[in-house]
């Protein structure tokens, strides 16, 4: 339980967020390994583990926002003192997640091929990224329980469970990666099916590591079986409720993601290629600002259900500052040293040139994403999903696609007109977050 003080609030933050930074290192490490390992085998292997690895991504972030909302109303119930309830509102996520992998499995089984031919993919990358999305959208079930028993954690305040997990997780991936990719031993080399192999067995593991943790109450909370078969229909219609404006918020934004990326594919293989390592290398600087978000998350939920709505602004706003230090630490380092960050994937030299023109412009977008990751996380945490939900739509809509568009296809920019159209609309949606910030609607939320 965390001591909601404003004495000991550095304390709390850094304490909630340093596993999540760590975690989240680690989630982002999966598949920068992935990528790294896969690189070696060309080309046509980065552009198709990186658009499959994608599409896989979004799907399940789509599907896994329907129940972001446990992790708000489980950090009011912590906050007021009302574990049994929590854990309920736990248990009812755990539910959830199992019912959406049972539903979308197929989807990735039956139209793998078929999107990504709807991104645009060369036929070479079509045929290497189907097996892949196959594979691990196969088990993406799995990927969802380990979503959903996180998210309940981290609004209990046990930000350490999770990222030891994932510790666990992102050793087997990269063990399984060296084995099933280059076929080591006795083991079969299975190229981009054996990096996709790994992803689902580690994925596999961390699932059960997590139900056995919380089923067997050896973490802050105690969720037993009856209560997650046990349809609570109240604890589903309080999810659904504060999720749905997150739900519809993950969607413009995976979608609006996923036509950046069919306007990258538009440029061609090497684009294709240079924007997945770009991406690798920038979702390193996404630690911080995650990892303060879910802290902030925590924090505005557990101090608002204490009725301390003075700790949950000062939460947000010292947060804040600390990922505006961090992040811009991380634009310094992709303004030097965009090469030799580049250069780990072993890149051709026309894909090395885009990527490191790409990783410069993200380096300018690095306080704006502090920022919004901050507040908005803050505001999610209070229950006000419905802020970041209006400025998702505005900025998906007016903004990332079709400036990207323009700057990357109609002027014949190329890529790094793509990536600098990203870049503005990363900052208008700090500067919109802000604004809704200060007009405080997140005080007034029930949940």
């Amino acid at each position: 339980m965390l001591d909601l003080t404003e004495k000991n609030l550095n304390k709390n933050i850094f304490k909630l967020s340093i596993p999540v930074a760590i975690e989240n290192l680690l989630h982002m490490s999966v598949f920068i390994i992935d990528a790294v390992m896969v690189g070696r085998l060309g080309t046509d292997a980065i552009a198709a583990v990186g658009l499959a690895g994608a599409l896989s991504f979004t799907i399940t972030m789509i599907f896994s926002s329907v129940n972001a909302g446990s992790a708000s109303i489980v950090a009011r119930h912590i906050g007021a003192k009302e574990k049994g309830q929590a854990q309920v509102v736990g248990a009812q996520a755990i539910f959830m997640a199992l019912a959406m992998g049972i539903i979308i499995t197929p989807l990735f089984l039956l139209y793998a091929n078929n999107m990504l031919i709807l991104m645009s993919a060369e036929p070479r990358v079509s045929d290497l990224g189907k097996g892949y999305l196959q594979i691990v959208g196969g088990f993406v079930v799995f990927r969802l329980i380990i979503l959903a028993c996180n998210g309940i954690l981290r609004g209990a305040g046990d930000t350490k469970t999770p990222m030891k997990v994932t510790l666990i997780i992102n050793c087997i991936n990269i063990l399984l990666n060296w084995l099933l990719i280059f076929g080591v031993g006795p083991f079969p080399k299975w190229g981009v099916a054996g990096a996709a192999w790994a992803t689902a067995i580690a994925y596999i593991i961390g699932t059960v590591l997590l139900c056995t943790k919380l089923f067997t109450g050896r973490c802050v909370l105690h969720i037993s079986i009856r209560q997650t078969i046990h349809v609570h229909f109240e604890s589903l219609k309080r999810i659904v409720r504060i999720s749905i404006p997150a739900a519809i918020d993950a969607f413009l934004t995976q979608m609006g993601f996923l036509f950046f990326t069919k306007i990258v594919t538009i440029l061609g293989t090497v684009s294709l290629a240079a924007h997945q390592i770009a991406i690798r290398i920038e979702s390193i600087s996404f630690m911080p600002g995650f990892a303060l978000a879910v802290s902030t998350a925590t924090l505005v939920g557990q101090s608002l259900g204490a009725k301390n709505a003075n700790l949950a602004l000062l939460s947000m706003r010292r947060s804040c500052y600390f990922a505006l230090s961090l992040m811009g630490f991380f634009a310094l380092i992709f303004l030097i040293f965009p090469a030799q960050m580049a250069m780990l994937f072993k890149p051709e030299s026309s894909v090395l040139s885009l990527a490191m023109a790409c990783v410069m412009i993200a380096a300018i977008e690095q306080p704006a994403l502090a920022i919004y990751m901050v507040y908005s996380g803050g505001l999610r945490g209070a229950g006000d999903t419905i802020s970041p939900m209006i400025i998702t739509i505005v900025g998906t809509l007016c903004f990332h696609v079709p400036v990207s568009y323009v700057f990357g296809i109609t002027l014949g920019w190329g890529l790094p007109g793509v990536w600098f159209g990203s870049a503005l609309d990363w900052i208008c949606r700090a500067i919109a977050i802000y604004i809704l910030y200060r007009r405080g609607r997140w005080r007034r939320v029930t949940v």
